[in-house]
C-alpha cells in the first residue's frame, strides 16, 4: 500500500475542528492545484461560513471546476455575502460558455442579488450566446433589475473587438424593433448608446423624436446620442434635440438640454438654438444663450443679436452679454442699434456698445449720427440712447443736425426744427443765433403769462443767452417774426427778474405799439418801475 502524500495530509485538514486549519488548508490546496481534492472542497461549500466558501470558490478555480462540479456553487449566488456571490460567479464562469443554458434557465426564476449574479456570469462570459440571454431578461425585468442588466450588457460591449460590437448593435435594434415595453426598450437604448457608434445615431435619432415612444425611452436616446455625437451634432440631431428642449415635458427637456450641453454644436448649426433661446422658460433660454456664446463664427453672433432683437428685456441682456467679447458683434450691433425703434432695447445696446465705441469705423460712426440725426428730428423713443453713443463714439453730429434743422425750416415743420435745435443745444454745439432761434419757436406756444414764466423754455432760453453777453433785446427787434405781444412779454419778464434788455424792449413796443393797448401797457410798466421817457 502507498504512503500518503503530503496533499492528502493537507486534505485531511479540511476535516479538522479548527477553521483557521481548514482555511489554511484550502488556500494551500488552491495553490497547489491539487485536484483530487475537488471533492472535499466542493463539500466545503454548505459550510456556511463566507470566508471559508469563498476561499473554497477561488482554490476549485484554480484548480478548474467542470459543469458536472457546479451543482453546490449555483445556490451561492443568492448567498447574503456579497463577496460569496462575486466569487461564486468568478467560479461559473470559468467553466466556460458551457454554462449558457443553465443560467437562461435559472434566470426566468430569479430575483435580486441571485439575478444580478447570474447576469454577472453572462457578463464575463462575454459572447453572442451570453449577450443574446442578457438582452432576452429585459424584456422581463423592472426598471431597477433592468438597470443591473444594462450595467452588465455594457460590459459586455465594452471589452468587444469592432466585430462582434457590430453584431451587438444589430441585435439590440433587432430588439427595439419589438414591443417588450417601455422599461425594456429604455434599457436597450441605454446600451446601444454604450457602444458609443455613430452608426446607432439613426436608430436612436428616430427614437428620441418619436412624440409616441415613452419618455424614459426618448430620454435614454438623447443620452446615447451624447456618446455617439462626440465628433459634433449633425442638423437632424440639433433639430430633435431643440424639440425635446423645448418640450412641455420637463424631465425630458432637461434631459436634452444636458445632451446638448455635452455635444459639440458645429457653429454653422447655430441659428438652430435661435427658438430654444427665445423659449418662455427662462432656464432652457439661458442655457441654449450660454451654448450659443461658446460657438465660434459667424452665425453664432448672428443668432445672439438676432435674440438681442426679438428676446424679451431679460433674454436680450443674456444674448448681449454673450457677444461681449466677439470682435465681430460690433457691426451687427450698431446695425441693430440703428434700426430699432423700441427705447429699452436701444438702451440695452447703447450699453453693449460701450466699452467697444473705440472699435467703430468711420462709417459706423456715420451711420449712427445719421440715424440719431433722424431720430431726432422724427422725437422717436431711441433718439437718447442713439445720441448719447454717438457723442461718445465720436461722430460728427453738429453738422448733420444743423442740415437737418434748415431742412425742416424750409419745409416750415415748426415742431421736427426745434427738436433739431434742442439736439444742438444738448450737444453743446449750438451757437447762440441758433439757441434765440429755438427760444422764438418755443415762444410760440408759450401762453406769456408773466405769472408762469417760471416754466416758460423760451423765455429761460433768452435769458440765458442775455446773461451770456448775447443782445436779446437787438435781436428781438430785428426779429420781423416778433409779435409786439412777445417783445411786451420778454421785456416785462426782464425787468421783472432784472435781465438786462427789458428797458429796451419795452421801449421798443412804446415806439410801434403807439396809443394801443399794448403800447400802452408798455409805457405804464416803465412808469411804475421809475423809468422815464426819454
Amino acid at each position: 500500500m502507498a504512503g500518503k502524500t503530503p496533499v492528502d495530509a493537507i486534505v485531511k485538514m479540511l476535516s479538522s475542528e479548527a477553521p483557521e486549519r481548514r482555511l489554511a488548508a484550502v488556500i494551500v490546496l488552491g495553490e497547489l492545484q491539487a485536484k483530487k481534492a475537488v471533492p472535499e472542497l466542493t463539500a466545503l461549500l454548505g459550510d456556511g461560513a463566507p470566508s471559508l466558501q469563498r476561499h473554497a470558490l477561488d482554490a476549485l478555480c484554480r484548480i478548474g471546476l467542470t459543469q458536472r462540479a457546479l451543482g453546490p456553487v449555483w445556490p451561492l449566488l443568492g448567498s447574503r455575502d456579497a463577496d460569496v456571490r462575486t466569487a461564486a460567479t468568478e467560479a461559473i464562469a470559468s467553466v466556460g460558455e458551457g454554462v449558457v443554458g443553465e443560467v437562461q434557465v435559472r434566470l426566468g426564476e430569479a430575483e435580486g442579488d441571485e439575478r444580478r449574479a447570474l447576469e454577472g456570469v453572462l457578463s464575463r462570459l462575454g459572447g453572442a450566446e451570453a449577450f443574446d440571454v442578457l438582452l432576452a431578461a429585459l424584456a422581463k425585468g423592472d426598471e431597477e433589475s433592468n438597470r443591473a442588466t444594462a450595467l452588465e450588457l455594457r460590459r459586455h460591449v465594452r471589452d468587444a473587438d469592432a466585430k462582434t460590437r457590430k453584431s451587438y448593435r444589430t441585435r439590440l435594434e433587432r430588439f427595439l424593433k419589438k414591443d417588450h415595453g417601455g422599461v425594456a426598450a429604455a434599457a436597450a437604448v441605454k446600451v446601444l448608446g454604450f457602444l458609443e457608434d455613430r452608426a446607432t445615431a439613426p436608430t436612436l435619432l428616430a427614437l428620441a423624436r418619436d412624440a409616441k415612444q415613452p419618455a424614459a425611452v426618448r430620454q435614454e436616446a438623447l443620452i446615447a446620442l451624447r456618446f455617439t455625437m462626440a465628433e459634433g451634432a449633425d442638423k437632424d440631431l440639433l433639430k430633435a434635440l431643440v424639440d425635446a428642449a423645448a418640450a412641455s415635458d420637463r424631465s425630458l427637456a432637461q434631459t436634452a438640454l444636458m445632451t446638448l450641453a455635452a455635444i459639440d454644436v458645429p457653429a454653422t448649426h447655430a441659428p438652430a438654438l435661435a427658438r430654444l433661446a427665445l423659449h418662455p422658460d427662462l432656464s432652457r433660454a439661458q442655457m441654449a444663450i450660454e451654448k450659443l456664446g461658446s460657438l465660434g463664427g459667424k452665425g453664432a453672433t448672428e443668432t445672439l443679436v438676432e435674440i438681442v432683437a426679438r428676446g424679451d428685456k431679460r433674454r436680450a441682456e443674456l444674448a448681449a452679454a454673450a457677444l461681449e467679447d466677439r470682435a465681430d458683434a460690433l457691426a451687427p450691433l450698431v446695425e441693430l442699434l440703428a434700426k430699432t425703434d423700441e427705447q429699452e432695447r436701444a438702451k440695452l445696446l447703447r450699453q453693449a456698445l460701450r466699452s467697444r465705441l473705440g472699435g467703430l469705423t468711420p462709417a459706423m460712426k456715420k451711420q449712427l449720427a445719421s440715424r440719431a440725426v433722424e431720430a431726432l428730428v422724427e422725437d422717436a423713443a431711441t433718439a437718447e440712447p442713439l445720441l448719447s453713443t454717438a457723442r461718445e463714439a465720436g461722430a460728427a453730429i453738429a453738422e448733420p443736425l444743423r442740415a437737418q434743422a434748415a431742412k425742416v425750416r424750409k419745409g416750415r415743420n415748426r415742431e421736427a426744427e426745434m427738436r433739431a435745435l434742442a439736439g444742438l443745444v444738448k450737444i453743446a454745439e449750438a451757437t447762440p443765433e441758433e439757441r434765440y432761434r429755438l427760444a422764438t419757436l418755443h415762444l410760440v406756444d408759450s401762453h406769456r403769462d408773466p405769472r408762469t414764466r417760471g416754466s416758460d423754455r423760451g423765455l429761460r432760453l433768452l435769458s440765458e443767452l442775455q446773461r451770456g453777453g448775447f443782445d436779446v433785446a437787438t435781436a428781438m427787434r430785428k426779429d420781423r417774426g416778433a409779435e409786439l405781444e412777445t417783445l411786451y412779454y420778454v421785456g416785462f419778464c426782464f425787468l421783472e427778474d432784472d435781465v438786462d434788455g427789458g428797458e429796451e424792449l419795452l421801449r421798443e413796443v412804446v415806439d410801434k405799439g403807439g396809443r394801443k393797448k399794448i403800447g400802452k401797457a408798455a409805457k405804464n410798466k416803465l412808469a411804475l418801475e421809475g423809468i422815464d421817457e426819454p
